[in-house]
């Protein structure tokens, strides 16, 4: 099964060849799945849920799983005819019809690809700056050495890497790619981006204070092992920069003017086709 699975790697990754779609993903019992079989489950997600599924192999493998697991119960229970028993077709029919308005509605709801402008955006910022705010935050890169039992060797070690900075503070980002036990910031050269001063555990966020920009901490013995900080920048609390909020502001008036484009298609819908309810007949339904 996993032998087959590492397949779907390349099948469903980014920029896939149309052929994939013939790459055979999985087994389930003597049938053989292809990666046409289970995309239609992919696009059915999120943009960005596909994008970050299709780039880690344990939870595309998972959710390969999971399609099959449920094509598996499907196969039995139409198998013992459960599709034909008169409250599936009814339950069936109820779920078609709301996928028919839903989907019907956000196509009519939709908005222009150029709303909001940026005079629009910059409009609302304006408006809601000083509700805006965000707390005082601090922009670190870490080289993270894992006590793993040995705390002594794991202190020593960091010392040692310490040691090197003060000769070479310009090699941090390389010696965080060889050295850092945290593979996420790792692989960034350190970086952790920008962080709110709450977010940060007490024993590092008394290093970092104390440091000025640019500057790389002592060894911080932390929970898990040693770290060595460098604080690139800080930002003192105040209200959010725009380019900061663009994107949730730009989100929100496009979610806005989509629920007033299908509020206002039902009320023209209705005004054609007025709805009355006889609430006296209404016992009938208890």
């Amino acid at each position: 099964m996993l032998s087959l699975l590492t397949l779907a790697m390349a099948a469903f990754g980014p920029g896939s060849p149309l052929q994939a779609d013939d790459a055979v993903v999985a087994k389930i019992g003597d049938r053989e799945v292809k990666a046409s079989e289970v995309r239609p489950y992919l696009e059915t997600l999120p943009a960005a849920d596909r994008t970050a599924l299709t780039g880690d192999k344990n939870a595309l493998t998972r959710f390969v799983r999971s399609v099959l697991v449920n094509d598996a119960v499907l196969q039995d229970a139409t198998g013992a005819g459960w599709d034909k028993k008169p409250q599936t077709v009814a339950g069936l029919a109820r779920l078609r019809d709301q996928y028919v308005v839903e989907s019907y509605l956000a196509e009519v709801g939709k908005v222009p690809e150029g709303y909001p402008s940026e005079e629009e955006i910059a409009k609302v910022y304006a408006a809601e700056k000083e509700r805006l705010q965000l707390p005082r935050r601090y922009q670190l890169s870490q080289i993270f050495i894992a006590d793993d039992g040995d705390k002594n060797a794991a202190r020593k070690r960091a010392q040692e890497i310490a040691d090197t900075l003060k000769d070479e503070p310009g090699e941090f980002a390389a010696l965080a790619k060889r050295n850092s036990n945290d593979t996420a910031s790792a692989a960034r050269g350190g970086e952790l981006g920008w962080l709110a001063e709450a977010e940060i555990t007490p024993e590092i966020r008394t290093a970092v204070t104390g440091l000025s920009k640019g500057r790389i901490s002592a060894p911080v013995e932390g929970r898990a092992g040693f770290h060595l900080i460098l604080l690139q920048d800080v930002r003192e609390a105040g209200p959010a920069p725009l380019d900061e909020v663009r994107g949730e502001i730009a989100t929100l008036l496009r979610n806005q003017r989509a629920a007033l484009n299908r509020e206002s298609h039902v009320s023209n819908l209705l005004q054609r086709q007025p709805i009355s309810v006889n609430e006296l007949a209404l016992d009938a339904l208890k």
